[in-house]
C-alpha cells in the first residue's frame, strides 16, 4: 500500500496544494519553493500519535497571507494523504480486511482507497492549537463510529511506512543502523553482505568528494 495523492492547505509556505504521486516522486526546485514542506507535512501527519501534544505542528506552521495575520484566526492546517489500488483486487485480502472499517471501494472501478486526513487549528476551549484526525469517505467527509477508532490508524500504518531521511552531513554515518531515521528500515530488511559493501564503497565515495567540494 502506498500514497498515491497528497493534498496539503495552509502549512508554511503553501497555501493550496494538489500533488498525484507516482511510485518514485521527485520534487525540484529553488530554495524556500517548498520541497522541504511537502515532505514534512507527509512526515509529521504518519508518524506522530495524533490524539496526544507534540504532534509536531506549531502556530509557526500555520500559513499567513501577511506577516501581521493571527495564526489563531487562521482556518488550520489541513493535510490529506490518501492510498489507493492501482487496479481493482490489488491489495491481498489480508490488508482489506484489517482496514475494512476504513477502507472505501468505488461502485465504478472496484479499486480500494482509504484517505487519512490530519488537521491542526487554535482550540479557544483547550487554549490551544489541537491536532485532530480522520478517515474519510468518498464525499471526504469524516467516518464516524468504528471507523473513528484509534486502531484504525495504527492499522493504516502499518501498512504505510515511513522512513524519512533528512538533510545528510555524513552519508555514512546516516546509512547506519545507528540513524535515527534510517535505523528501523536497517534492522527491517535484510541486506546481503555483498550488496551492504557495496553500498558502503559508494558512501564513502560520497564522502570523500563532498569534502572535496
Amino acid at each position: 500500500m502506498r500514497i498515491t495523492s497528497l493534498r496539503i492547505e495552509n502549512f508554511r509556505s503553501i497555501k493550496a496544494l494538489d500533488i498525484e504521486l507516482g511510485e518514485t516522486t521527485v520534487f525540484i526546485g529553488p530554495n524556500n519553493a517548498g520541497k522541504t514542506a511537502i515532505l514534512d507535512a507527509v512526515r509529521i501527519a504518519l508518524t506522530r500519535r495524533w490524539g496526544q501534544r507534540g504532534t509536531g505542528f506549531t502556530e509557526y506552521d500555520i500559513h499567513l497571507a501577511r506577516e501581521n495575520d493571527d495564526p489563531k484566526a487562521s482556518a488550520g492546517i489541513a493535510i490529506e494523504l490518501r492510498a489507493e489500488e492501482a487496479a481493482a483486487h490489488e491489495w491481498p485480502d489480508e490488508i482489506v480486511q484489517a482496514v475494512d472499517e476504513i477502507v472505501q471501494t468505488d461502485p465504478t472501478t472496484g479499486k480500494n482507497s482509504i484517505t487519512l486526513r490530519v488537521s491542526c487549528a487554535w482550540s479557544a476551549a483547550e487554549g490551544c492549537f489541537q491536532p485532530t484526525w480522520a478517515f474519510l469517505n468518498a464525499a471526504r467527509q469524516p467516518l464516524i463510529a468504528g471507523s473513528a477508532r484509534r486502531l484504525n490508524l495504527e492499522r493504516f500504518w502499518q501498512y504505510v511506512p515511513v522512513f524519512y531521511l533528512s538533510a545528510l552531513r555524513d552519508a555514512d554515518d546516516e546509512f547506519s543502523a545507528r540513524s535515527q531515521f534510517w535505523g528501523r528500515l536497517l534492522k527491517a530488511v535484510e541486506i546481503p553482505p555483498a550488496l551492504e559493501g557495496r553500498v558502503q564503497k559508494v558512501l564513502d565515495l560520497l564522502n570523500k568528494m563532498s569534502a572535496i567540494i
